[in-house]
């Protein structure tokens, strides 16, 4: 008898264990693929908090706000430096939601310098130029088939000039926040005065360790092109950094005004015939 118990009793056993293998094989699939799945939702929110932690961390201890862009109104009044905040601070995909246009303008602040911070863009090439594998992709898709007078040929595209793409939505910001009753008021026949405002796109430093930051200077035209040389009054030391950066910007603005943004303002004539 204890033979044939022997003999019965293992073969059980075995198809026992094998049982509670699969079992727990099909349950620890379960619980795995729910883990995932709860991982994975909130694994891509975790990873976006995670990044914006990290870029804010790595811009505050090096003091370069890489993200933003705001727009300021600049004045001399009294021989004092005033200015007003026209625009508060904006994500540089708002303003530019081309995420190329965003890295030429990031691209040419890393060009810019304490004794220059206005943003240049560089000179776009018209002679013949090495034809590697990229340049002839961007001929490819940069380039459009027209038919004119029963002829076809391929024609090159003319991309947008980059001061003119990089302050369009600076100077629609402007005038979205500044232009728009005097605009009215113009189109109306009301006697109005034009005024032109200068919009510069900077990327100031305060000194080589401090404060890197995108920011869009706007001053009145006029203004701008009768600042003395001589510091006027501050209210902190670092604002004859701006100072210093008007004056930058007074200077290529006579020479190259393409370069600029202009803002036209109209105001009602104080003395209206």
């Amino acid at each position: 008898m204890m033979q044939y118990i022997s003999e019965n009793v293992l073969p059980v056993q075995d198809g026992l264990l094998f049982g509670l293998g699969l079992l727990t094989v099909y349950f620890g699939a379960v619980i795995t693929g729910a883990l995932i799945r709860s991982l994975g939702g909130a694994g891509s929110i975790g990873l976006t908090v995670l990044g914006r932690y990290l870029t804010g961390w790595f811009d505050y201890v090096r003091g370069n706000d890489r993200i933003t862009i705001n727009i300021t109104l600049n004045m001399v009044v009294d021989n004092h430096l005033k200015f007003d905040t026209l625009v508060a601070d904006r994500r540089l995909w708002y303003v530019w939601p081309n995420a190329y246009r965003v890295h030429l303008i990031r691209k040419a602040a890393k060009r810019t310098t304490k004794d220059n911070p206005v943003i240049l863009f560089p000179e776009r090439s018209t002679g013949k130029t090495r034809r590697g594998i990229g340049a002839r992709i961007t001929e490819s898709v940069a380039s459009v088939k027209i038919s004119e007078n029963g002829r076809s040929e391929r024609v090159r595209l003319i991309p947008d000039d980059d001061y003119r793409a990089a302050y369009a939505p600076l100077i629609a910001l402007v005038a979205e926040k500044c232009a728009y009753e005097g605009a009215i008021d113009l189109a109306i026949g009301r006697a109005m005065e034009e005024h032109c405002f200068v919009v510069a796109l900077t990327f100031e430093q305060l000194d080589r360790r401090r404060a890197r930051h995108l920011r869009a200077m706007v001053m009145y035209e006029p203004a701008l092109l009768n600042l003395p040389e001589e510091m006027p009054e501050v209210d902190f030391e670092e604002h004859k950094t701006r100072y210093r950066t008007l004056l930058s910007i007074a200077r290529q603005y006579r020479e190259h005004p393409e370069r600029f943004g202009v803002v036209k303002m109209w105001r009602a004539k104080l003395f209206a015939a």
